[in-house]
């Protein structure tokens, strides 16, 4: 009886959703058709082809479809369709329903099971969908850890695009939680994927999440910026659910501006956008509350209160559950304006309450803020300092001088890539035209000149050769003589050590002995002058701790000598370079640096070294001053970056040098292992 009532549901629904989804009504009713006809794995195969045009191109109002084919998976021991279509039953209830509680709930009773599957995509999308439901529930910490699992699972599916989902939606909730830099630098890493993958869609998320990044830290030209490029996007691709979250938090940005009007007109560009959404109604509380609460800050009661009853008109849905939360807001903004101080207090206890079990912290600080503003207005001091030390003590701790300085750097290089991307992208389409223009040439004048043409080219081609030929005589002895000189480096630095240095501490001790004072201060300062010119000529790090130990050692001790502030992420190399070639790459690491030093006037920098399939990649950056390449490389005083190249050649690597004045600079080294 139970398999007959779930098949007269399955067809029940379907009959409705082919009244309502008339493109998919040849699909849906040829699938139920097929579905009464079959059993088994063909019905399996089926129930899977209808689940999933349902969540695709349907307005999924409904999971009892998609229950129907995880229950009859499980039942063949279909783990992989069960667990696919059980994260699609995850998402309607995280995002459709919104009970994210539910969407929990399902995810964590059906977790056991999903980790029996050895599919890395279909738990890449289970794991995803967790994550949501953890988020949606401000358990952050956890969708954090989510996220990575469906992170590592999508790598290993080579699956892009969960990859930058799980980067997108980790660096939305880390700017929740105040990770401002980590945020910024997840987000970009998003962007690029999706940029990458031509994904449209996906890279206007990226651009909303960094715009509403920005205008939580006052860069709010920055958002702006951002905003109006994926503005532009959204409205080409008509993606109203994205044009609802952009004029929201353009709202929210003039807001903090003191600018009403525009923030006015754009909570109506909001609300005009989600009516055209699949579901308006999903948006409808917050915006309706949004309009009250900005009609009530600018006294604009009457008008307050006509969206206040639009909400009020449709009380289950629009000022329970998720929606209490909003609905208060906006009575306790209502109450203010009022001067009903008692109601005020009472909605903005409730409210503050909600917003402490999450971890949205700019709302708990607007929470505690109003708290503050209406026992001041009530003339109780003593509350509303309680309640204003709550504020800015929270608003201290997120929004620290270090975070901000490390989110500017972050912000001004991901602002230099999008710059220089454009640039390198109008160079190829003059190069484009040029190369039109040549072909053109040649044609009209190949006739009258072959003959130079073919005599000029063999003249040509033996110069080239011949240069070709100095060039690798050139390379051989600048290789050889940058080997002859780390030897001789080396062999100076052990007969300073093991003969100048054993006399200089023998003379320390016996200085010790006579207790003399300042000859014990020149024979100390003696014997470390000594030891400084040793590690200068050999750097005895890198058999004592290894390459990258020495390498962090080396950034450490610059980020403490100098004012430019430096962030380092680096992997674990020590097993993949020979003696010679770990020696090599630390000298060019400490040449950039030393340039950096002297020439860069950086005020921050970043090294990254990174272990991938068949290489090492390693990357220093700076927002320093900048320089014209070619005219370093050119030039007869600049022979560092000559010995950074020939170095490079030694480990067969690749190096690239982007830079221009005042764009900071960029060297990326590609090591093969």
């Amino acid at each position: 009886m139970l398999k007959v009532g779930l098949l007269f549901c399955l067809l029940f629904i379907l009959a409705s959703m082919k009244a309502q989804e008339s493109p998919s009504e040849e699909i849906v009713h040829s699938l139920t058709s097929q579905i009464q006809r079959s059993k088994g794995g063909e019905k399996l195969k089926l129930l899977d082809s209808l689940s999933t045009h349902i969540v695709s191109n349907t307005n999924f109002s409904n999971d009892s479809i998609i229950s129907e084919t995880v229950a009859h998976a499980l039942s063949l021991d279909s783990l992989r369709i069960a667990t696919w279509h059980m994260a699609n039953r995850i998402y309607f209830q995280n995002n459709i329903t919104g009970d994210a509680e539910k969407g929990n709930m399902i995810f964590k009773e059906f977790l056991p099971t999903a980790r029996k599957i050895k599919d890395p995509n279909t738990l890449a999308k289970y794991y995803l969908e967790g994550a949501d439901s953890y988020y949606f529930l401000e358990d952050h910490k956890t969708s954090i850890y989510y996220y990575d699992l469906a992170e590592t699972f999508a790598r290993k599916a080579n699956n892009l695009k969960y990859v930058g989902l799980a980067k997108l939606y980790k660096g939305g909730t880390l700017s929740f939680l105040g990770a401002f830099s980590e945020a910024s630098q997840v987000l970009q890493e998003a962007g690029k994927i999706f940029e990458q993958e031509k994904d449209t869609f996906n890279s206007i998320s990226a651009k909303n999440s960094l715009s509403i990044l920005y205008g939580q830290n006052a860069f709010f030209q920055e958002a702006k910026t951002e905003r109006d490029e994926a503005i532009a996007l959204a409205q080409k691709i008509q993606s109203y659910a994205h044009l609802v979250s952009f004029y929201y938090n353009a709202a929210t940005d003039a807001r903090k501006q003191e600018k009403q009007h525009e923030r006015i007109a754009n909570l109506k560009l909001a609300l005009k956008a989600s009516q055209k959404t699949r579901n308006p109604d999903y948006y409808a509380p917050g915006l309706l509350a949004a309009h009250v609460i900005a009609y009530a800050e600018v006294d604009s009661l009457e008008l307050a209160d006509d969206f206040l009853a639009a909400i009020e008109a449709a009380p289950e849905k629009y000022t329970q559950g998720r929606n209490r939360e909003p609905y208060l807001d906006a009575l306790k903004h209502v109450a203010l304006a009022k001067s009903k101080y008692r109601e005020a207090l009472t909605y903005g206890k409730e409210h503050l309450a909600i917003k402490n079990r999450g971890t949205h912290y700019e709302e708990i600080q607007e929470a505690e803020k109003f708290l503050a503003e209406t026992y001041e207005a009530m003339g109780n001091r003593e509350q509303a300092f309680i309640h204003f030390k709550n504020f800015t003590k929270l608003k201290d701790s997120i929004n620290s001088i270090q975070k901000a300085k490390a989110l500017s750097y972050y912000q001004t290089l991901y602002e230099t890539g999008k710059r220089d991307a454009k640039i390198a992208t109008q160079k190829k389409d003059i190069e484009l035209l040029a190369a039109k223009n040549r072909i053109q040439n040649q044609w009209l004048w190949f006739g009258g000149f072959g003959l130079f043409t073919l005599f000029a080219g063999v003249v040509l081609i033996r110069s080239r050769n011949a240069a070709k030929r100095r060039g690798r005589l050139q390379e051989s002895f600048s290789q050889e003589l940058i080997r002859a000189q780390e030897e001789e480096r080396t062999r100076v630095a052990r007969e300073l050590h093991d003969s100048v240095g054993q006399k200089l501490m023998l003379l320390t001790k016996k200085t010790k002995m006579k207790e003399d004072p300042e000859m014990d201060l020149l024979a100390g300062s003696t014997l470390e002058e000594l030891r400084m010119i040793s590690r200068g000529l050999y750097p005895a790090n890198l058999e004592r701790l290894g390459v990258t130990k020495a390498i962090e050692s080396m950034i450490n001790e610059v980020d403490a000598n100098t004012n430019i502030f430096f962030t380092n992420e680096l992997d674990n190399i020590d097993d993949l370079l020979s003696k010679e070639a770990s020696l090599h790459l630390y000298r060019i690491i400490q040449e950039v640096l030393n340039n950096m030093v002297k020439h860069a006037e950086a005020k921050a920098a970043s090294v990254t070294i990174e272990r991938k399939a068949g290489r090492i990649e390693a990357v220093i950056k700076d927002n320093g001053i900048g320089f014209s390449y070619s005219e370093k490389l050119n030039g007869t005083q600049h022979m560092g970056m000559k010995t950074i190249l020939e170095r490079a050649k030694i480990l067969r690597s690749q190096v690239r040098v982007d830079s221009m004045p005042n764009s900071g600079t960029t060297i990326s080294l590609e090591i093969p292992t």
